[in-house]
């Protein structure tokens, strides 16, 4: 993907009952502007393998895929409940996903998402993820 370099900070809040974690990544990604549809994309690395991820946005909706270690695709609307299939060595699972609230922000050199949603397992786990995208160059 040929794009604009960027760093892509991840910070992640996620509940179930009482207990709270919060995660934060760091990644060197590329940003690209297709007019009404964006997309990020970075590499994760994990103990199952590199995983590619590409999140894109516009029109209201995000979406981030992943492939590698495991698959995913996972789509969040605001308002709207999705069901999301993940593809891990463990086997296949449908993960109900409601998103609460999807908010961006496109400046010069920065863009800001927040995402507020649920994942509908037995115990709910709450997430509010913070996107931060620094653009590093304005070279295409």
């Amino acid at each position: 993907m040929t794009g604009i370099k960027c760093e892509i900070k991840v910070v992640s809040r996620q509940k179930m009952g009482r207990e709270t974690e919060t995660t934060t990544e760091v990644y060197a990604g590329t940003y690209l502007d297709r007019g009404d549809k964006k997309y990020l994309s970075y590499k994760r690395h994990t103990e199952d393998g590199d995983i590619d991820c590409l999140l894109s946005y516009g029109a209201g909706k995000m979406t981030l895929s992943q492939q590698g270690g495991l698959k995913s695709k996972l789509e969040f609307i605001p308002g709207k409940k999705t069901d999301n299939l993940y593809q891990t060595p463990m086997g296949n699972m449908t993960v109900p996903v409601y998103t609460r609230g999807l908010s961006i922000h496109d400046k010069k050199d920065t863009i800001e998402i927040m995402l507020d949603y649920d994942i509908a397992t037995r115990d709910a786990i709450r997430t509010l993820m913070e996107i931060t995208v620094r653009i590093m160059d304005n070279k295409q």
